[in-house]
């Protein structure tokens, strides 16, 4: 009996082991062999621990714009060869997103996840956490994500009216500064010197500002995918992220047969934090009149926008894929995998430092999110309620 019940236990913590090695968060060693810049891909050997034998080859930049100021940095990978990260689908292009503001290290997942989750159509890049080692040297945790792109968005390049925008500002209903470059609506595809799409977009731009209401009513979804933009309208309303109105979001359009959709980008500013990463005044519903697309679907009663975006609030809440309790489990799962490296990476990027507008540790900026939801699930429901 003794030595039945020894195998027994020692089949027990190989077990165990087992387990924990499986829930162990995978790295990657990143062996710089140039100095890296802000402009210009470097060259880089790359080591994952899912596959620790194996050297990847690759080139490597930093990237961000305000993020850009944080000591933390983000990085664009581009591997010589397709690699399969496990999670996420194989590729050659990545993001190592440095998440540095959000203390959470899971608003831009969430987000993107809940935008997938809403449609099969609706585009938004797929994430795994990740540790870095820069030179042999910890990092600190990070997001590995996919890369927007026109082969992640399903462009057919051999089709002359296929194009993608980044923050592009087509919607903006007050002036704003133009890009210096002539590239003013951030075309990333195709290159900007090789086909300039600039008035194409013009074009649509024109309409959007200048057509009667009728014009507007009966050629809006020629233009634009209308269900895109309902599906884009509610997760800005739940995530309150003011900064999407404007930015934070790819405009693309993938032949000449379809019309323009919106993919979802650049989610850490929601769930209750603000760009300055203070608290923001989530009690108030998000006005949409710094969007003329928004604005004008709302205002103009043919489209029937109204209605069926209020039927389609009511059709995610119904199906539970928005509810106070789906979005808090997301956030549990999210906190149940990375507490033990949150802890590791803020004694790398200390939480007090001076870009941050408080000293909340994960376990309280979890706390100040699930109140977030629970009050902004409720608030819109009455929102639609009363929407007519």
């Amino acid at each position: 009996m003794k030595i039945v019940l020894k195998k027994y236990w020692v089949f027990i913590l190989l077990f165990l082991s087992a387990a924990c090695e499986q829930n162990e968060m995978p790295s990657v060693h990143i062996n710089l062999l140039e100095d890296i810049g802000w402009k210009y891909k470097t060259k880089g050997e790359f080591i994952f621990s899912k596959s620790p034998n194996d050297t990847l080859k690759g080139k490597l930049k930093l990237r961000g714009g305000m993020s850009s100021r944080y000591n933390k940095h983000s990085y664009t990978i581009e591997f010589d060869s397709l690699f399969c990260p496990g999670s996420l689908p194989c590729d050659d292009d990545f993001i190592l997103n440095a998440n540095y503001i959000d203390k959470s290290f899971m608003r831009h997942k969430i987000s993107y996840d809940l935008f997938r989750e809403m449609s099969p159509s609706n585009k938004s890049v797929r994430s795994s956490y990740i540790e870095l080692y820069l030179n042999n040297q910890y990092d600190g945790l990070y997001v590995l994500m996919e890369k927007i792109n026109a082969s992640f968005l399903g462009l057919n390049k051999s089709d002359s009216l296929s194009m993608l925008f980044k923050d592009p500002p087509i919607f903006r209903t007050k002036p704003y500064k133009k890009l210096d470059t002539g590239n003013i609506y951030n075309q990333k595809y195709p290159k900007f010197t090789v086909c300039n799409q600039s008035d194409y977009l013009e074009t649509f731009r024109d309409f959007l500002f200048n057509s009667s209401d009728s014009e507007f009513t009966n050629h809006i979804k020629d233009w634009i995918d209308v269900k895109s933009v309902m599906d884009w309208h509610i997760l800005l309303l739940l995530t309150h992220n003011g900064d999407g109105l404007q930015k934070n979001f790819y405009l693309y359009k993938q032949d000449a047969n379809t019309p323009f959709k919106i993919a979802i980008w650049d989610y850490d500013h929601t769930f209750g934090r603000d760009g300055d990463n203070e608290k923001n005044d989530y009690r108030k519903v998000m006005f949409f009149e710094n969007s003329i697309v928004l604005n004008r679907l709302m205002q103009i009663e043919s489209t029937n926008y109204k209605k069926e975006i209020k039927e389609r609030w009511s059709e995610l809440r119904s199906s539970s894929i928005i509810s106070v309790q789906s979005l808090i489990r997301h956030m549990d799962k999210n906190y149940a995998n990375i507490i033990e490296d949150v802890s590791k990476n803020s004694e790398r990027w200390p939480v007090s430092e001076k870009w941050y507008f408080d000293n909340y540790t994960i376990k309280e900026e979890l706390g100040l999110m699930k109140k977030y939801v629970k009050f902004k699930v409720n608030a819109l429901d009455t929102y639609f309620l009363e929407l007519n």
